[in-house]
């Protein structure tokens, strides 16, 4: 018996390109993925009223109280604001699976049918969940990819921690997975990326998709980016000075 992979609310946004309003709008895409005696929703993100997860979780003639896997597939807000929305179900992300105040470690092969891979780069903690389906291997990816082989160069990801960990992660979903659901998109066929794509330099490119800073409005490349607040600049770092992943508000400029 295989698992069973629904979308339940499509995600999208603007990030990047939010026009003379300046407003960002975004909202990951949910999914539920039905494995045995696993229900699990993946991502359930920000909405603009939770009542839109339970009518789509009713749809499939569930309530909140039948989810008992939560998975957060990086640790952006977008993506696991509505966690508080299953307090009994057990949360899996990229460093453990808990439940309630306790945690272990997880295993790679999570059920028969599921498969958690580490794909860092949008962000250190990403992970993918593999789901063999009747349709094949689906691949619930988060941010490695925005939407339908989009942004098209990691590189022109304004929020990745690593672009050359981005490009790792993306070709190695795009040589297992046949169909891909993307962190605000609907599902698509994957295909193997042109040669040109897969022989590019590992290089500093400058990004298409200018981000701005969350706290004093600057726009930021690629540089200008907190490794590990990627929504913030470097001169608004709120790192503490033992910080295991990057000390940028520490920076001579």
């Amino acid at each position: 018996m295989v698992a069973q992979v629904k979308i339940l609310l499509e995600g999208y946004t603007n990030a990047g390109s939010e026009g003379d309003t300046g407003e960002e709008k975004t909202q990951p895409t949910i999914t539920l993925v039905r494995d045995g005696d696993i229900v699990m929703v993946v991502d359930p993100g920000v909405l603009e009223s939770q009542q839109l997860l339970i009518d789509a979780l009713n749809k499939e003639n569930l309530s909140v109280k039948d989810v008992n896997v939560v998975c957060i597939t990086h640790s952006h807000i977008d993506h696991y604001r509505n966690i508080g929305m299953f307090p009994d179900a057990k949360t899996l992300e990229y460093f453990a699976l808990w439940n309630k105040n306790t945690s272990e470690d997880w295993s790679e092969n999570f059920t028969d049918n599921i498969k958690i891979l580490r794909t860092p780069g949008h962000d250190y903690t990403g992970i993918t969940l593999l789901v063999n389906t009747e349709q094949g291997k689906v691949a619930i990816c988060g941010d490695v990819f925005w939407k339908e082989d989009f942004p098209k160069d990691p590189h022109d990801d304004a929020y990745a921690s690593n672009p050359v960990k981005l490009k790792e992660s993306r070709d190695m979903i795009l040589k297992i997975a046949d169909f891909i659901i993307p962190g605000h998109g609907t599902m698509y066929k994957s295909t193997i990326l042109p040669e040109s794509y897969q022989e590019a330099p590992k290089k500093f490119v400058q990004p298409s998709i200018i981000l701005k800073c969350k706290k004093c409005s600057r726009e930021m490349k690629q540089k200008d980016k907190c490794q590990c607040r990627p929504f913030l600049c470097y001169r608004c770092c709120e790192c503490a000075l033992d910080c295991y992943v990057c000390s940028c508000s520490h920076r001579v400029f």
